[in-house]
This record gives C-alpha cells, structure tokens and sequence, in this order.
C-alpha cells in the first residue's frame, strides 16, 4: 500500500514538472518576442481632395406666382361659375355676387344726379341775370355774392352725386369676380348663397403652373460666408424632399438659383429670410410642401478628409488612429467642415497615413496592430486616388 502511494507521488511531481516548463518555456518565448499579439483593424487611407461648401436647411415650397381671391365688395354669392381643381384663363369669371344693393344706388344716384344738375343750371341762369344790374346798383353786393355761393354749392352737390353714382358701378362691377391670372383653382371656402365680406378671407387661391419657390431661414453666424459666396458670383442650390430615406430624397432632387435674401433678420425667427428659384417645374414637389435646400459655396482645394466613423472623442478634444510604423498612435485633430458622413480634418496627418475606422475593444494606444483591406498596400505620403 505504502508503495503504491509513493508512485503516486513520484508521478503527480513528474507531470507537475512537465507541465512547469512547457508554461516556463512558453513565457519565456512570449517575453523574448515582445508578449504582445497584433489585432487586425480596418483602416481607410487619409485623402487629400477638394471638399464643397455647403450649407443645408430647411425650407418649404410655395409657387412662384399665385393668388389669393378676395371679394371688393360685400354681399351674397349669387352663382360659383369654377370647381376646385379647375383650370382657368386670365379674366375667367369665378363668382357672382348679388349687386341689387349696388343697383339700386346707382339709380338713386342718377335720380340725385339730375336733380343736382337741375339746381346748378338754375344758380347758373340767376347769376348770369344778377351779373348786369351790380355795376349799376341796382343790388347789393349781398345778393350777388348769395347768387355766387348757391351756384358753387349746387355744383359741390353735383360732384358728390357723381362720385357716389362711380362707387356704385365700381361695386357692380366688383360683383363680378374674376381671375387675375391663369392657373388652377385652389381650394374653394364658401359655397353659394354664402355672405361674403370685401376684404375678409380669400374666397380661394390660384396657382399659375410652372417655377417654384423654396423659402427658408439662414442663420445669422452663416450670413458672412453667404454674402462672400454672392459676392463671387450666382449660387446655386439643390432641393430635395424632406424624406427620411435617401433614396426618396435623391429621386426628388432637383437644381435652384439662389434669387433673394432679405437684408435685416426676421425678429420671431432670429434667421435672415432668403428664396430659392427651382429651375422648371419637377412634378414630384408640390407648393407648401417641406424641403431640404442645399446651398452650394464653393470648393475647399486640397484638404484633408475622413469618414466620420475615424472621428474619435476623449476629454481632450476629437482624435483619430493613425498607424505607423505597425501600432496605432493618437493623432489630435479638429473638424472644420462636414457633409455626407464625410469630415474635413486638420491636424498633423500625411495624405495615405491609414487611419481606423472601426476601434477594437482591447486597442490601447500605441498597440500593435495589422491592416486589412486595400489600406494595407497605402504608403504614406501616397494620396487617395
């Protein structure tokens, strides 16, 4: 039993030996080797390239010309002559409204009227006669100046009667509603029968087809590169639809000119009013429709740029992870401009350094690493084609 236990023993020591100095030698091989495995990250080669600049906002659509329809006069509406939708001509009658009110004074007017001319030709005649017998005194200088002042009055009476006989046709013919210009009819808000108001609610709209406007507010810390932009020359603009998808927003996407900006901020806004132009007339957008305008500066010559994923964020300020000579080593740099998922950056980089793209969790900094992809082939100081 003794003996059975001591070879136990003897064997357990032998294999505890073995299995020391294979870790031993392990450790040893890792010490001498640098005790530190490379990880495989993906990288993208810094480029050097001209980069747009831009300046995105929101905007909304409205037509280039149209039309509120407001009655000049009041009263009922006698007869809707279009339907919503429809297409008009200039001059085009769109509603008819009771003018027996209009009517009625005009033939009051006409009856005053004459009567005013009645009285002026009366003062006229007993003038004329009152004239001859002041030399002589044969009347006071009373009567003659009574004469004088009745004649005025009845032609003051007559003018008044005149300008209300004017008013009154003016009114009928305002009865008449008609188009200003040719378009389509908007929605239509009262319906026959309805009294209507002269200056109060648009009756319906008009929208002449063809060019639309896109409105929108710049703000003010953007305002100088805009002017500097204007003073160079025409800026244009691209506008899509306000869609979430990309694609929706592309397959919308449609060329403007930049044709007014406001010279004072809009005080609810606080943002400096401006209007895009949109070249012909896209029939995938439609008037009060939200857009995305787009409007295009310029260029950046020669500057570096990287995809926004390399952007990293530390209390020190954004850097990246820039491989050199097989580790990777933080690089301090600043943003100065975005778009598209793409950045502009500053810092001390070299056109072709491969910079990371997707951090490992167990990459520390000056790490070893290996690139995978095409950025491995990238020297530095090669730039991207």
């Amino acid at each position: 039993m003794k003996v059975r236990l001591l070879v136990t023993v003897i064997v357990l020591a032998l294999i505890a030996g073995v299995v020391y100095r294979t870790q031993f030698a392990e450790t040893g091989d890792d010490k001498k080797g640098g005790g530190e495995q490379a990880l495989a990250v993906k990288t993208v080669a810094v480029a050097v390239r001209d980069f747009p600049r831009v300046i995105d906002l929101p905007g909304t659509l409205e037509a280039a010309q149209q039309v509120a329809i407001v009655a000049q006069a009041s009263g009922t509406v006698l007869r809707q002559h279009v339907q919503e939708g429809a297409q008009v001509r200039a001059g085009e009658l769109l509603f008819t409204l009771d003018a027996r009110p209009a009517q009625a004074r005009i033939a009051q007017s006409q009856a005053a009227l004459a009567g005013a001319r009645a009285e002026t030709a009366e003062a006229e005649q007993k003038l004329a006669r009152l004239a001859p017998l002041m030399p002589p005194g044969y009347i006071s200088q009373q009567e003659f100046d009574d004469a004088r002042v009745a004649l005025e009055s009845a032609r003051a009476r007559a003018g008044s009667v005149r300008a209300e006989l004017e008013s009154a046709r003016i009114e009928v013919d305002h009865a008449q509603i008609r188009a200003p210009i040719a378009g389509r009819v908007g929605r239509i808000a009262i319906r026959q029968g309805s009294l209507v108001q002269a200056g109060g609610e648009p009756l319906t709209t008009i929208v002449a087809p063809g060019a639309l406007d896109a409105r929108a507010g710049l703000a003010e810390a953007d305002w100088p590169q805009l002017i500097a932009a204007r003073a160079a020359g025409k800026v244009m603009a691209e506008v899509t639809a306000d869609a979430p998808d990309a694609a929706a927003r592309q397959a919308t996407a449609v060329q403007g000119e930049l044709v007014f900006v406001d010279t004072q901020l809009d005080p609810a806004t606080g943002a400096v009013p401006l209007k895009v132009r949109l070249v012909g007339s896209p029939g995938a957008l439609m008037p009060g429709q939200g857009v995305r305008l787009r409007l295009l500066l310029g260029r950046l010559a020669d500057v570096m740029v990287l995809p926004e994923a390399a952007l990293q964020h530390g209390q020190g300020g954004t850097y990246v992870y820039v491989v050199r000579d097989g580790r990777a080593v933080v690089q301090p740099v600043r943003t100065t401009h975005s778009l598209d998922g793409q950045l502009v950056v500053e810092g001390e980089l070299q056109a072709g350094e491969a910079v990371l793209v997707e951090i490992p969790k167990r990459l520390k900094e000056g790490g070893k690493v290996t690139l995978e992809g095409a950025a491995a082939q990238k020297k530095p100081g090669e730039a991207k084609p």
